[in-house]
C-alpha cells in the first residue's frame, strides 16, 4: 500500500448536464443525451449510466415534460434489462403511479417479465389479472392482451401448476385460434407436461422438420410408448449430429437421450447424457417442467451401472481394491465406467482409507470433463445423499472451496470452509489457513477470519517477510470490509514478531487508518504522529511528511484547531513545490475560516 504526499484533485468522466426549458428541449439534443448515457452502460458502466439518468429527471417537471420524462424512463428500464438488474426493474415499475396508456402497458410487461426472469409466477399473475381487468382505454388493452395470455400461461409452468397452464393454454387458442409454430410448440410442451403425449404426436405430427418441433415429437413418441425408447435415443443423436442442430436444441436432445436410456436400462449412456444435462449449459435451462431429472438420479445410475460391471466381473462387495484396480485401468478409455466404480466405493467402502481414494479419483475425473466443476456442485451440493456438508469427503469439500471462488461464490466458499479444519495433503499448514482466514474475511465472517489469524500468530513465532506480506494482505482485506476494529487488533499483535523499523511505521500508519475510519481522530493524530516520528525519525521525510499531513487532518476534525494548524505551517516551512504548497495554505485557510466561524459563534 501506498500514500501520496497530498491527495490531489482527480479528473472524472461525467455526463455534462444541461438544462433547456421544456417548451425547447430539442429533440436531438435529447436523443444524443441517450445515445451517450446508452454508450456509458454498454461498456460496462450500468451504475454510472442510471446516475446520469436520476440527474436528468430529477431537474425535469413530469407534469409539464412528461415526454422528456419518459423518454428517459424507458432508457432507464431497458438498462436494467441489458445489466440484468430484473429485482429493481420490477420494483421501479411497481411504484409508478398515473401515466399514460401506452407507456404503463410496455413498462408493465418488462415488469412481468422481469418477475418470470424471477422465477415469481404467482406475482407475475397478480400484476397481469390486474392489466387484463383494467379499465384502461379498451383499443390499446386489447393490442397487449394476447401477450399478457401468453404470459400467464409460462406463468403457471413457472410454478409448476401444470392443470392451470393447460386450462390457460386452451382459452388462449379458443380465444385467438392461433396455430403458428411457436404456439404449437407452447401446447405441445404443456399438453408434454400434462402427460397427454398422444395429443402431442397428432399436433406435430407434421412439424417433425422443425428443429425444436423434431425433438418435442421424439419425445412425445418415447413417453406415448409409439417407438421403443432404443430408437429414440438413436434418433436423438442422428439430430444432435445436424448442421443445423443449435446448442439450445443440442442440450434439449440431451435430456432426451437421457430419458430414453433409463427407459431402456442402457446405464452407460443414461450416465453420460445425465452428466452432459447436469452439467448445464452457461446460457441455456431446458423447458420449465418438461424434464425430471436430479443429482440422486445421476448417483443411482452411476450404482447401477457400478453393480453391472461388478457382477458380470464377479467381484465382491467389500474388496474394494478389485473395484479400485478396474476404475484405475477403466479411467484412460471408458472414464464413464470408472466413474462409476469410483463412486460406488465412495459409497459403500469399507473403510475411510478407500473411500478417500475413490473420492480422489472420481474428483481427478471431474477435472477433465468439460463443466466438471458445475457437475460437481450439483453432485455434492443438490444430493439427498450428501445432506450436511461435513458428510462430503474432505478432498470432495477442498475442491469445492476452489470452485466457489473462481466462481465469485464467496459466501459458499465461506460455508464450506468452516467444515474444513486443516490443510489438505501437501499443502503448506501457514498458506492455508491464511487463504482459510481471508475466505471467512470475504465471505462476511470476519470474526471467523480474524480468531484464524489470531491462532497463527500464536502458533507462529517468527514470520519470514513474505509470510508476513502476505499476513497484512488479509488484514487489509478486513480495513475492506470495514472491519477496523479487528484490523487495530492484528496490527497490534503482529508488531512484537516485526524487526523491520520501515514496516513499523507502515503498520502504526495503517493502525491510524483505522483508528480514523472509527471516528476517533484523536487517537489516529497520535498513531500517525508515532509513525512520523518513530525510532528517531524527525518526521521530515517523505514518509514523515505525509503522515504530518495526516495527523494535522486528524488534528482539524478532532477540533484541535489550533495545533492542527501549527502542524500544516511546519509542512508549508519545509515544502518547496508549488501543488504542495498551495494545497497547504488551503488547508491554513479552511482553519482561519473555521476558527473565525468559531469565534462568532461563541460571540
Amino acid at each position: 500500500m501506498c500514500y501520496p504526499f497530498f491527495v490531489f484533485p482527480l479528473f472524472v468522466f461525467f455526463i455534462p448536464l444541461v438544462l433547456f426549458p421544456s417548451y425547447s428541449f430539442a429533440a436531438d439534443i435529447l436523443s444524443g443525451n441517450i445515445q451517450e448515457i446508452r454508450t456509458i452502460a454498454k461498456n460496462g458502466a450500468v451504475s454510472l449510466a442510471l446516475q446520469s439518468i436520476d440527474s436528468q429527471q430529477e431537474v425535469l417537471d413530469i407534469k409539464n415534460d412528461l415526454r422528456t420524462w419518459l423518454a428517459w424512463e424507458r432508457e432507464r428500464l431497458n438498462i436494467y434489462k441489458s445489466g440484468q438488474r430484473w429485482d429493481i426493474l420490477q420494483q421501479r415499475v411497481a411504484d409508478y403511479d398515473e401515466l399514460p396508456d401506452d407507456f404503463y402497458f410496455w413498462a408493465k410487461q418488462q415488469q412481468v417479465d422481469a418477475l418470470l426472469i424471477l422465477k415469481q409466477g404467482q406475482q407475475a399473475r397478480q400484476i397481469l389479472q390486474g392489466l387484463i381487468w383494467s379499465e384502461k382505454e379498451i383499443k390499446i388493452q386489447k393490442q397487449w392482451l394476447p401477450l399478457w395470455q401468453q404470459r400467464v400461461i409460462k406463468s403457471y409452468l413457472i410454478d409448476n401448476e401444470t392443470s392451470d397452464a393447460l386450462l390457460a393454454a386452451q382459452r388462449y387458442y379458443q380465444d385467438y385460434r392461433s396455430n403458428n409454430i411457436e404456439d404449437r410448440l407452447l401446447r405441445a410442451r404443456i399438453l408434454l407436461i400434462n402427460k397427454r403425449e398422444e395429443e402431442v404426436v397428432e399436433l406435430l405430427r407434421k412439424d417433425t422438420k422443425h428443429p425444436e418441433g423434431g425433438m418435442l415429437y421424439l419425445l412425445a413418441q418415447l413417453r406415448s410408448k409409439e417407438r421403443p425408447p432404443r430408437k429414440v435415443l438413436q434418433s436423438a443423436l442422428r439430430q444432435m449430429r445436424g448442421k443445423w442442430a443449435s446448442e439450445k436444441l443440442k442440450y434439449m436432445l440431451w435430456a432426451v437421450v437421457a430419458e430414453s436410456a433409463q427407459r431402456s436400462n442402457d446405464h452407460p449412456s443414461t450416465i453420460n447424457a445425465l452428466e452432459f444435462v447436469l452439467a448445464g449449459h452457461k446460457n441455456i435451462e431446458l423447458p420449465a417442467g418438461l424434464f425430471n431429472f436430479s443429482a440422486d438420479m445421476l448417483w443411482d445410475a452411476y450404482i447401477n451401472y457400478a453393480l453391472s460391471l461388478g457382477n458380470r466381473a464377479q467381484f465382491l462387495i467389500g474388496n474394494d481394491q478389485q473395484w479400485l484396480n478396474a476404475a484405475v485401468k477403466a479411467q484412460k478409455k471408458y472414464p464413464v465406467k470408472a466413474r462409476a466404480l469410483y463412486a460406488m466405493v465412495l459409497f459403500k467402502g469399507q473403510n475411510n482409507e478407500t473411500r478417500l481414494r475413490a473420492a480422489k479419483g472420481f474428483l481427478n475425473l471431474m477435472h477433465k470433463r468439460k463443466r466438471g466443476a458445475v457437475l460437481m456442485m450439483k453432485l455434492f451440493l443438490k444430493s439427498g445423499y450428501f445432506k450436511k456438508v461435513k458428510s462430503i469427503p474432505a478432498p470432495i469439500r477442498y475442491d469445492l472451496v476452489n470452485i466457489a471462488l473462481s466462481r465469485s461464490r464467496i459466501e459458499l466458499a465461506s460455508n464450506l470452509m468452516t467444515t474444513i479444519k486443516t490443510a489438505p495433503a501437501g499443502v503448506d499448514s501457514y498458506q492455508w489457513q491464511l487463504r482459510r482466514a481471508r475466505i471467512f474475511v470475504l465471505g462476511g465472517k470476519a470474526e471467523k477470519g480474524n480468531l484464524a489469524l489470531k491462532k497463527l500468530l500464536e502458533k507462529n513465532k517468527t514470520f519470514t517477510a513474505k509470510q508476513l506480506d502476505q499476513f497484512l494482505q488479509v488484514v487489509f482485506d478486513l480495513q475492506t470490509v470495514k472491519e477496523h476494529k479487528f484490523a487495530y487488533e492484528l496490527f497490534q499483535a503482529v508488531l512484537p514478531k516485526i524487526t523491520d523499523i520501515k514496516l513499523h511505521r507502515e503498520i502504526y500508519y495503517w493502525m491510524a487508518d483505522s483508528r480514523k475510519a472509527q471516528q476517533d481522530y484523536a487517537a489516529a493524530a497520535r498513531l500517525y504522529l508515532r509513525s512520523a516520528m518513530y525510532a528517531g525519525n524527525n518526521g521530515l521525510d517523505p514518509w514523515g511528511q505525509t503522515a504530518r499531513y495526516q495527523v494535522a487532518e486528524m488534528l482539524a476534525k478532532a477540533d484541535f484547531l489550533q495545533d492542527a494548524h501549527a502542524l500544516y505551517q511546519q509542512l508549508l516551512d519545509v515544502t518547496k513545490e508549488p501543488a504542495r504548497r498551495a494545497v497547504l495554505k488551503h488547508e491554513l485557510q479552511k482553519l482561519w475560516l473555521l476558527k473565525n466561524k468559531n469565534n462568532i459563534t461563541e460571540q
